[in-house]
């Protein structure tokens, strides 16, 4: 498997619009106007902070349902998901669950690894074309 680098860091916010303005006051990021948006399949509403050549993700459920608004009442805020991009999407999951690991079907270019199998991170694993 070639992991080509980190891709993002998923973080759950309560509110999107308070968690950039922090992030813009206190780190002097800036959100990418170009990325993110509301995403009523899968409940949320998200934004891109550029870093170097990664990104962080904000993350805010927008009904009780689903991964993000489950995590969000589990846990409250905070970092919800790491995303490896590697080469080879198909190619990563069989090595993966060759070793054991548990990793979902690749579906749209992303698979998760099990945080049983990754020391309690939620791993995504990306591949960008």
């Amino acid at each position: 498997m070639r992991l080509k680098r980190i891709d993002h860091v998923g973080i759950v916010v309560r509110d999107l619009e308070t968690a950039l303005a922090t992030y813009e006051r206190n780190f002097g990021l800036r959100r990418d106007p170009n990325r993110g948006g509301e995403l009523p399949a899968l409940g949320i509403r998200n934004a891109f902070i550029p870093v170097g050549n990664s990104d962080l993700e904000f993350i805010q459920p927008l009904t009780d349902e689903g991964p993000v608004a489950n995590f969000a009442k589990e846990r409250g805020e905070g970092q919800f998901l790491l995303s490896l991009e590697v080469e080879d999407l198909s190619a990563a999951v069989e090595e993966l669950r060759a070793k054991g690991y548990r990793v979902s079907d690749p579906n749209n270019g992303i698979a998760f690894v099990s945080p049983k199998s990754a020391h309690g991170v939620n791993l995504q694993l990306i591949e960008r074309r």
